[in-house]
């Protein structure tokens, strides 16, 4: 959003004024414009009221009103739901107010009003106290040894829960300043920042996300990791932290799977035709190493966990090796890494073997060890699967090399190589013709896609929060290994010689594929040539 709005409700009593002088120190900082909202349960003298938060302003330091937008409201209605209203006109990004209001008609936090508000509001809500004498907003007090799983008690779960209403995939929680932390949530690929909190908020977030990660929280100084136990409201999530110290204080990210998300059909994943019959073609063999290669973040493990819920159903026995297990697969005897029990990927593999495996899943070869006994248990007769990060087919066959791994080994053992990138899809609310130029259209040409007559681009509506984009889609480079491509290996090919024979093959390339989608009104032209080790 290009103006952050701070929403101010009070009822004039000396914690209201508080939360305003609280927001009031926020607004500079954020560059943020200021509503202050008064609502009243019955008639409102509306002169009167504005005349009270004209008085009110007077408070202020005197150049802030000329500096700053500062709106006044007056209402009358139910005092949370005119709250709430008042908070989705203005596109509040966050809510300031006092926790407990004066005695008398004019309360505004009294009983349930506060807990409506936050459990309805559409963005964040700071609650200040009454005792707070440094004035610093704070959430409700929380045990430190324990935390309630009921999502109306934690704000740790309250922000997971509007993080994954937003179909959020991460959650990121770090200093900005000695008093501000930033919250931001990657949505659709692209990082935007949700809200900013105080230090003090960010302290007690995060000391209840390390509660429900059951990691101790008496060792700020380290780097932890671990997964959350969610209430059963959650139950079709799942989250992963990573907390670490860095320079002004310590960061958390967590990561959040969506079981809808992870076990897709492969038909829903995004492959072409061609690249979907690749694929299938590929799941038909019985053994041999099948990898799936790409950047952090482009959706491996759910296209591999895609591959392996076709074997589901086969009677074979399926086993896993994982640095961490990303999400509990049914099918799937699961073995997480655990070093502090000498528990390697590579010993894991291993014990693994040992288990009579028909399907072997390593999450992620990372060095020669593990390269070598994915092979070796390809080459005894299992179907392996194992991700790789990679630019692109043909440069997971340099990576193999450079790891040690002999060109025979390769070739003997490595039966298909899928590589694969995200991009946004355009919202289909608001998306609408666009023009693009002549270079444009030659690299539409260059990779042998007909030019469409028109491309769509983003616009931006509520539907998708103004972005102009809303999900994400695959993109694939699918090569099943023939001979043609065995011998070229066997024979050390280059990874330029490798990629222009792949080409001879009509496999198309990522750029093609982007460009496909392009044309069939999936996503923008800007979206697909941005997207990340895509050569234009």
């Amino acid at each position: 959003m290009s103006v952050y709005t701070i929403l101010v409700p009070f009822d004039f009593s000396s914690n209201s004024i508080l939360a305003l002088e609280k927001a009031c120190e926020l607004v500079p900082p954020m560059q943020a414009e200021l509503h202050m909202l008064y609502v009243k349960e019955g008639a409102a003298d509306v002169d009167s009221q504005r005349h009270s938060m004209n008085r009110l302003l007077t408070a202020l330091p005197p150049t802030f009103e000329l500096q700053h937008n500062v709106h006044r409201e007056v209402l009358n209605g139910t005092i949370h739901e005119e709250i709430i209203e008042y908070a989705k006109k203005c596109n509040a990004n966050l809510i300031v107010m006092g926790s407990r209001g004066r005695s008398g008609v004019q309360l505004l936090t009294h009983g349930s009003v506060a807990q409506r508000v936050t459990h309805d509001s559409p963005c964040p809500v700071v609650l200040v106290k009454p005792n707070m004498l440094d004035q610093t907003p704070i959430l409700d007090e929380v045990d430190s040894t324990y935390v309630s799983l009921k999502e109306t008690d934690s704000p740790a779960l309250d922000l997971l829960a509007r993080a994954i209403s937003l179909r959020a995939t991460d959650v990121h929680i770090d200093p900005q300043t000695s008093e501000l932390y930033g919250v931001r949530f990657r949505i659709d690929g692209s990082l935007v920042t949700y809200c900013t909190v105080d230090s003090g908020v960010a302290a007690h977030l995060m000391h209840q996300y390390l509660n429900l990660a059951k990691l101790d929280i008496s060792e700020p100084f380290r780097p932890r990791e671990g997964r959350l136990m969610l209430p059963s409201s959650m139950r079709d999530f799942e989250a992963r932290l990573t907390a670490t110290p860095v320079s002004g204080g310590g960061a958390m990210s967590l990561r959040l799977f969506s079981k809808d998300n992870v076990f897709l059909p492969l038909e829903a994943l995004g492959f072409s035709g061609a690249g979907l019959e690749t694929v299938r073609s590929m799941l038909r063999g019985s053994e041999g190493l099948v990898l799936v290669t790409g950047p952090t973040g482009s959706g491996k493990t759910t296209t591999v966990y895609s591959m392996l819920q076709t074997f589901g159903n086969r009677n074979r026995n399926i086993v896993s090796i994982e640095d961490p297990v990303e999400f509990d697969v049914p099918f799937v005897r699961q073995m997480n890494v655990d070093e502090r029990h000498d528990v390697s990927m590579t010993s894991g593999l291993r014990t693994l073997l040992r288990m009579d495996p028909d399907i072997i899943f390593v999450g992620e070869i990372r060095d020669p060890e593990n390269a070598e006994i994915a092979l070796r248990a390809a080459s005894s007769g299992r179907f392996v699967f194992s991700s790789l990060h990679t630019r692109d087919v043909a440069s997971t066959l340099t990576a193999f090399r450079d790891m040690g791994v002999t060109n025979h080994s390769i070739s003997g053992n490595l039966i298909g190589v899928v590589n694969q990138r995200l991009v946004r899809k355009l919202c289909e609310k608001c998306r609408k013709p666009g023009e693009f130029n002549e270079q444009d259209k030659d690299l539409f040409r260059a990779h042998g896609i007909e030019v469409p007559a028109v491309v769509l681009e983003p616009v931006g509506c509520v539907e998708c929060r103004n972005t102009g984009f809303k999900g994400r889609c695959g993109i694939f480079e699918c090569l099943k290994i023939d001979d043609g491509i065995k011998n070229a290996i066997a024979e050390n090919a280059t990874e330029a010689e490798l990629r222009q024979l792949i080409r001879t093959q009509g496999i198309a390339s990522l750029t093609a594929e982007a460009l496909g989608k392009v044309r069939e009104g999936i996503t923008s032209f800007s979206e697909a040539v941005s997207v990340r080790w895509i050569p234009c």
